[in-house]
């Protein structure tokens, strides 16, 4: 009987390497998917801040505008597209840049303005690009 129970143990005895195979096996992969998960929601968090900064930037950009087209202290007095600037550098919003468009439709009496503002952050793979935009009646000048 002795030499039974030993023989069992010999034919058993690589049964528990494969085990050991496959758990180890199992555990990488899972290891990996989640090493996946966690750098996708690293991205997506990156341009959700980015986004975010992005269209703060572009609103900046069309309340700037809007006070050039509409100077403080003359309700009356609408400027034109050449006092708006083109470029504007914010201070607050580092590796963020805004850029302006403006055109002029209709008559002297009926005059309408487009303004629109282009908010970029970020840069190389992680660029967000946001745009808004901002239709202006104007007065006779």
């Amino acid at each position: 009987m002795r030499r039974k129970s030993s023989v069992s143990l010999i034919s058993q005895s690589g049964s528990a390497l494969v085990v050991a195979i496959f758990i180890i096996t199992v555990m990488s992969m899972m290891a990996a998917a989640m090493i996946k998960i966690n750098a996708s929601q690293v991205v997506t968090t990156t341009q959700e801040v980015l986004g975010t900064r992005a269209w703060f930037v572009a609103h900046s950009g069309i309340e700037i505008s809007l006070n050039a087209l509409f100077p403080i202290g003359n309700p009356q007095q609408m400027l034109a597209c050449e006092d708006v600037p083109t470029q504007i550098s914010l201070v607050d919003f580092d590796g963020c840049k805004v850029a302006i468009e403006c055109d002029e439709y209709g008559a002297e009496t009926t005059r309408r303005i487009q303004l629109r503002s282009i908010g970029r952050c970020g840069s190389g793979q992680y660029q967000v690009v946001r745009q808004q935009q901002v239709w202006v009646k104007g007065l006779a000048r």
